[in-house]
């Protein structure tokens, strides 16, 4: 899976959307200044990685890591498909270290891929309405 990983400033941190019994999101905007024209870029934890967001502020410096989605919807047979794209990630960490330190729990873990999140498996097309998108 194409992943994706940048660092810039939190812009927005939207609460947490439950879609369905067995699916919740939680998106959150990015805005990186790279090259000459800065991009507000949105990104989503699902599931019980919603909470990873609850120690950060918008405003602060962080570094994301995410894997690039994409998906196929459509509506009916007889409609045009549709493709949508996501960013859903896999990490986030503050920029500055020193956060990073204040925030990190006391206990030890030797496993340096232990914040990574494994790669969605999950199909969550047979949720949703015929008026729902797909993500």
């Amino acid at each position: 899976m194409p992943s994706f990983e940048t660092e810039g400033t939190l812009v927005k941190i939207f609460p947490t959307s439950v879609k369905s019994e067995r699916f919740q999101l939680r998106e959150f905007v990015l805005n990186v200044e790279e090259g000459n024209y800065p991009q507000e870029i949105i990104f989503q934890f699902t599931q019980d990685d919603c909470d990873r967001l609850d120690k950060f502020k918008e405003g602060e410096k962080v570094k994301v890591s995410s894997w690039v989605r994409g998906k196929k919807w459509q509506r009916s047979p007889q409609d045009e498909p549709r493709w949508f794209n996501s960013l859903a990630a896999r990490s986030i960490d503050h920029s500055d270290p020193m956060m990073n330190d204040m925030n990190q729990d006391t206990g030890s873990n030797d496993n340096p891929f232990a914040g990574d999140i494994p790669p969605p498996t999950e199909d969550t097309s047979s949720s949703m309405g015929d008026d729902d998108l797909p993500f």
